[in-house]
């Protein structure tokens, strides 16, 4: 393996484990007794309904920075990506500028659509001098043009190639359009769908279609993802495997240690052993709670209906540093419970040693 290859598979290690040692950081005072399993973003207003299988990998990679959003809490998710956009993304996740930077590979020049002042030459020039990215004959990259999912796939599987991860030959015999996809492709596309990185939609691979930004994310998290089993390198996705937020923290891609198939796993659910074991974060979770109690905050007390006593109201004082966290989008805390009357209407408090850490709650 030559020393450029070398550095890019450390930058690799680097981003593949930076979410756990975050969270394994900020887990260390965290005393809430529920915490909060999203079927949303908990960033991005846009990442809802009809994107069950691509919000996690999108929170997870947020949170990582491998990908933004417009700055008002949207992400777009069905918008088709640039060329440059992608690229971007690319270096963001696996650092090829970093090795252009160190010197570990030489520039082979930029493309000629690619001004030097722009926010992705040098993503773009690193690329090609791993050889990444390519263009046209005449060296162009079109940088504004929409990024196709085959050439998605290519770019992607140029840069697993450029890192200690090596993928088995595969095949697109299993997809009804696989004789649309271009031969400059089809040996980058194999891999992929025998990695589980790539399982096409509808028995088709759409390769010629625009890549969408969810799209996108998804690809990125799952190559990120790469396991070794046996002799392969292979994306399995795990059900045992959420994001989750206690209090206003995330936390992205926590193992359930008692993980029970069937076993509901959303909104709140009393949580213990939050840690890190072996460089990944694990959790323990029961008692599924849904936030649907009425909950009033007046003068430091928080009182609320208990259908455990037959609907009657129960009150609780607030800790000194309680907080109260919406958990629709964007998930965010308000700096102290206030005194509305109604913002709590539907909620559910976390409470310890008698008093509620963190109330959370909806505006539905």
């Amino acid at each position: 393996m030559t020393r450029a290859r070398k550095l890019l598979a450390a930058v690799l290690l680097v981003a593949v484990v930076a979410v756990s040692v975050l969270t394994a950081a900020l887990a260390t005072d965290i005393t809430e007794t529920y915490a909060y399993l999203p079927d949303h973003s908990v960033y991005f207003y846009d990442v809802a309904e009809g994107y069950a299988w691509a919000h996690r990998e999108i929170d997870t990679l947020a949170v990582a920075g491998v990908i933004t959003g417009s700055g008002n809490h949207l992400f777009f998710p069905g918008n088709a990506i640039t060329r440059a956009d992608f690229i971007v993304m690319l270096d963001r996740a696996y650092g090829m500028s970093k090795a252009l930077d160190s010197g570990a590979i030489d520039s082979k020049g930029g493309f000629v659509d690619v001004p030097g002042n722009t926010y992705y030459s040098k993503a773009v020039t690193a690329a090609k001098a791993f050889g990444i990215a390519s263009g046209t004959s005449d060296n162009r990259f079109l940088p504004q043009s929409r990024m196709t999912r085959q050439d998605a796939m290519v770019f992607l599987k140029r840069t697993l190639d450029c890192t200690q991860i090596d993928l088995q030959v595969g095949s697109l015999t299993g997809f009804s359009d696989s004789g649309r996809v271009s031969d400059y492709a089809r040996e980058a596309i194999g891999a992929l769908v025998k990695a589980g990185v790539i399982d096409g939609s509808g028995g088709k691979l759409l390769p010629r279609n625009n890549v969408t930004r969810a799209e996108m994310a998804v690809m990125l998290y799952r190559a990120a993802h790469l396991a070794t089993w046996g002799s392969s390198q292979v994306y399995e996705p795990r059900k045992d495997i959420v994001n989750l937020c206690v209090g206003a923290k995330t936390y992205c891609d926590v193992v359930i240690s008692n993980y029970d198939a069937s076993v509901h796993y959303g909104e709140l659910m009393r949580y213990s052993g939050l840690q890190e074991q072996n460089g990944m974060m694990t959790v323990t979770l029961e008692a599924n709670q849904p936030i649907d109690r009425t909950v009033v905050y007046q003068d430091g007390v928080f009182t609320l209906n208990d259908p455990n006593q037959n609907g009657a109201s129960v009150s609780y004082p607030a800790a000194a540093d309680c907080v109260a966290v919406d958990v629709s989008q964007p998930y965010h805390q308000l700096r102290a419970p206030v005194s509305t009357g109604s913002i709590y209407h539907y909620g559910y408090p976390s409470i310890v040693n008698g008093e509620v850490a963190v109330i959370y709650y909806t505006r539905r």
